[in-house]
C-alpha cells in the first residue's frame, strides 16, 4: 500500500493513520488494484485433540449439517468435517491436524464474526449456549454493533452481532467519525453490559433500537438495570 492509494476525505484521520499504522515506504506493498471479494464464504479451523468436540460444537452453535467427511488416519493423514447452515458447500471445515497448538493470546486469525437479524436472536442463542454449558466470554455495544462473544473448545474466539444501525453506511459512519477518532475520548469498556439484564430487558418487549443505543446502554447501566 502506498500513501497515494489511501482513499479518505478525513485528513485528521490520515494523518494518524500514516504516523502510527502505516509501515516504512520500502516495506510497503507496491502499487496495484486486486478484485474485491463479494462475499466471506467459510472458514476452515485446524485441531488437534479435539476433532470430536469442535464439529459438535460448530454443528450445535450454527445449527449447521453435514456436508462431507473424510477420514485418512490409516493413510497418516486426519479427518475432516465439511458443515453448512444453508444452501453452500461449506462454511466451515474442520480439519484433524495432529500435533497442532493453540494458545491463549497467540497471535494470527483473532476470532470470526458472524451476523443476525435481532437482538433477540442474539440473546436466544446466549440462552441456548447456557444450556449446552458453552460460557459467554463478553457482551458488549461497541456503538456500531452490539456483540456477544463465545469460545470453541480450542479457545478460538466467535463474535455473534448484529448492527445498531439501519444502515451499513450508518455504522461505518460512527466507526470512523467517533469510535477511537484521535483528539476525542471513547471509552469502549463503557459499553459493556450484563447479558442477562439485557435478556431480561428484551423479554419486557423493550424497542430494539432503545437496547442497541450506546448511549441508552449507558444509561441503562448507570440506573442498574443494565
Amino acid at each position: 500500500m502506498a500513501e497515494g492509494d489511501i482513499t479518505t476525505d478525513d485528513d485528521i484521520w490520515l494523518a494518524n493513520f500514516k504516523e502510527y499504522y502505516l509501515p516504512a515506504e520500502g516495506e510497503r506493498i507496491g502499487p496495484g488494484e486486486a478484485p474485491k471479494p463479494n462475499a466471506l464464504v467459510h472458514i476452515s479451523i485446524g485441531t488437534d485433540k479435539n476433532f470430536e468436540k469442535m464439529v459438535d460444537f460448530y454443528m450445535k452453535f450454527f445449527n449447521c449439517k453435514v456436508v462431507n467427511y473424510r477420514d485418512k488416519r490409516e493413510a497418516g493423514g486426519g479427518r475432516a468435517a465439511f458443515i453448512s447452515w444453508d444452501a453452500r458447500d461449506h462454511r466451515f471445515a474442520i480439519l484433524e491436524r495432529e500435533g497442532c497448538a493453540f494458545a491463549k493470546g497467540r497471535a494470527g486469525f483473532a476470532h470470526g464474526a458472524f451476523q443476525y437479524d435481532s437482538l433477540a436472536d442474539l440473546v436466544k442463542l446466549y440462552r441456548q449456549c447456557k444450556a449446552w454449558g458453552i460460557p459467554l466470554v463478553h457482551s458488549i455495544n461497541h456503538g456500531q454493533s452490539t456483540s456477544f462473544y463465545y469460545e470453541d473448545p480450542d479457545g478460538n474466539e466467535i463474535e455473534t452481532y448484529i448492527d445498531n444501525f439501519d444502515t451499513p453506511e450508518e455504522c461505518t459512519h460512527f466507526k470512523h467519525w467517533i469510535q477511537y477518532r484521535p483528539g476525542l475520548e471513547y471509552d469502549m469498556g463503557a459499553g459493556a453490559f450484563d447479558p442477562d439484564k439485557m435478556a431480561a430487558l428484551v423479554d419486557e418487549g423493550i424497542d430494539e433500537k432503545i437496547l442497541r443505543n450506546r448511549d441508552e446502554v449507558i444509561r441503562l447501566k448507570a440506573e442498574g438495570k443494565l
